[in-house]
């Protein structure tokens, strides 16, 4: 039985790649089809993924790259780890013990609606054709020549919408709808640094891109075999139809 070309909403769990769930529908398949996602997410990130099967759906994957993707982020002040999450080394601590929720709102408010973004060193954007983490990770590069080539890839990313929804310092909590490739680890810092402070990220959950939300998705584990594929695969044409009319760039 061939699979119908079209697109899966998953809900990524943690602690797995983005290409690992590619991987597992592979194997489902058992063919040679073309599988590729839109827009990756961190191995310790959660939320929904959008995974394209079959090439008239892959050949469509560009187009998400100008919808908006919203984001519910956790980061702690007063720590920075290399990799801007808690799954990196340490490397600077501050005190933090006149932060207040006031001074974090105030925070938000002086990025403004946009700002000049340089992506995490630790990050899937390629020098020569190889991910600048596993440059990062191999240690092929001083951190000094890392955030050189990141700096490269320096752009305006723009805030839609930033609402803080909880501060329990050292922790505060934000829900972001960004423009498509904003790295949140980078922006949970940017904030802190406009207190003259630093963030590590802790949690972080795509719930939304585009018109597609995360209660839409289903995990990864619920597809085991091709039957599952079968049952909740959206066609192509409906599926870009409802980018067409529900989703309008701001």
């Amino acid at each position: 039985m061939s699979i119908t070309p079209g697109f899966l909403l998953i809900n990524k769990p943690p602690h797995i790649t983005s290409f690992s769930c590619i991987t597992h529908i592979k194997k489902i398949i058992k063919e040679k089809i073309k599988i590729g996602h839109a827009g990756t997410l961190d191995p310790f990130a959660t939320g929904l993924l959008i995974i394209a099967i079959g090439r008239q759906a892959t050949r469509n994957i560009h187009y998400f790259s100008t919808l908006q993707k919203e984001y519910i982020a956790q980061a702690k002040l007063g720590e920075l780890r290399d990799t801007l999450d808690y799954t990196g080394s340490l490397v600077q601590t501050k005190k933090i013990t006149k932060i207040t929720k006031q001074n974090v709102q105030q925070a938000i408010y002086a990025l403004g609606s946009s700002y000049e973004q340089t992506p995490p060193i630790y990050s899937a954007l390629k020098y020569k054709g190889i991910p600048l983490y596993k440059l990062a990770r191999y240690q092929q590069f001083s951190s000094e020549q890392l955030q050189q080539l990141a700096s490269l890839k320096t752009k305006i990313v723009q805030l839609h919408e930033i609402n803080l929804l909880n501060f329990s310092s050292p922790y505060f909590t934000i829900k972001a709808q960004v423009s498509s490739g904003t790295y949140i680890r980078s922006l949970m810092h940017a904030i802190a640094k406009k207190i003259d402070n630093c963030a590590t990220t802790y949690t972080l959950e795509r719930t939304r891109i585009g018109p597609f939300h995360l209660d839409q998705s289903i995990n990864i584990k619920t597809i085991k075999q091709l039957s599952d594929l079968h049952h909740y695969i959206i066609k192509i044409e409906p599926f870009m139809k409802k980018i067409e009319s529900e989703y309008c760039p701001c």
